[in-house]
């Protein structure tokens, strides 16, 4: 089976997420061309090129903007998705992302849903980030996709409503239920497009899964050559789950101590039982064999 692995050790941005996929893909760059020109926002398309980040080659894509767009809430993102002749998985979950975008924006502004003014989910750019990455990542024709802990930053950020530390308000809502940490970088490094179309689309959260890496895809954004160089990069590995259970169990039947698990979890501490005595547990990553997106359903906010 094939797995999709989001590496997101230096933050993830809808612009990063979807320049890494496009990069990933074969032709990457011709499907999201198609998919934006499909979706039929006049004046809307995208340009692809290359930016050097600490001396790595990356993609980068802008989302360029040649006509006015009106302001959009989130009936208006539902009509323009749905019109749009794209497959309906990718759809369905561009509108999921989209939606737990536009619940988090509600919920720290204490507004409703529809009387909310969604200055970032209404912008152009995030529907193009979130709905082209989640086409990419189906592309892929991944049958599990996973996650690295995301790196959400530090310091402050500026927006239309004022100064915050960092994770801003909507990006501390979508993080619920995420595997994050922070580092002292003095900056915003995940953003609430991109957190929430990783949580759309990670069926779980752990380090690079067990099998062969047959790509992989590098993506820039408009801040990743600050004084905090960021990109993110995206694997697709043959292998995964299916892989590393017959590992384990291969490693059982030649060695039966061995095969209850290595000592050492996905970050190379030692487990610890209840005593605070090491114990025996697996190395890999679990996940549902059959996964359908988003998957188990989970929604934390």
């Amino acid at each position: 089976m094939k797995t999709l692995y989001l590496e997101c050790s230096l933050g993830v941005s809808g612009d990063m997420l979807l320049a890494a996929l496009s990069d990933l893909v074969p032709e990457g760059g011709r499907v999201l061309t198609e998919a934006v020109a499909s979706l039929g926002l006049p004046g809307v398309s995208v340009r692809i090129g290359e930016q050097m980040v600490q001396g790595i080659r990356t993609r980068l894509v802008e989302v360029l903007e040649e006509a006015p767009q009106p302001l959009r809430h989130l009936k208006d993102l539902t009509d323009i998705i749905a019109a749009a002749p794209l497959p309906e998985r990718a759809k369905k979950l561009g509108l999921t992302a989209l939606t737990r975008l536009a619940e988090a924006e509600s919920k720290v502004h204490g507004q409703s849903l529809e009387h909310v003014h969604f200055h970032e989910v209404g912008a152009v750019d995030t529907i193009v980030d979130a709905l082209g990455s989640i086409l990419l990542a189906l592309s892929t024709g991944a049958e599990a996709i996973v996650a690295s802990p995301v790196n959400l930053g530090s310091g402050f950020v500026t927006f239309s409503h004022g100064r915050f530390p960092v994770p801003a308000p909507a990006s501390a809502e979508l993080a619920r239920g995420m595997h994050t940490f922070a580092t002292d970088s003095g900056m915003e490094l995940a953003t609430p497009t991109g957190l929430a179309v990783v949580k759309t689309l990670a069926g779980t959260y752990g380090p690079l899964p067990l099998g062969s890496i047959e790509a992989v895809g590098y993506g820039s954004g408009t801040y990743s050559t600050g004084a905090y160089p960021t990109f993110l990069r995206a694997y697709l590995i043959e292998g995964g789950p299916q892989r590393a259970r017959q590992r384990e169990d291969d490693d059982r039947s030649v060695n039966p101590v061995r095969g209850r698990g290595d000592l050492y979890g996905p970050h190379g501490h030692p487990h610890h039982g209840d005593h605070g005595h090491m114990s025996s547990g697996r190395t890999f990553v679990e996940y549902d064999e059959h996964l359908d997106l988003p998957p188990n359903g989970h929604d934390h906010g």
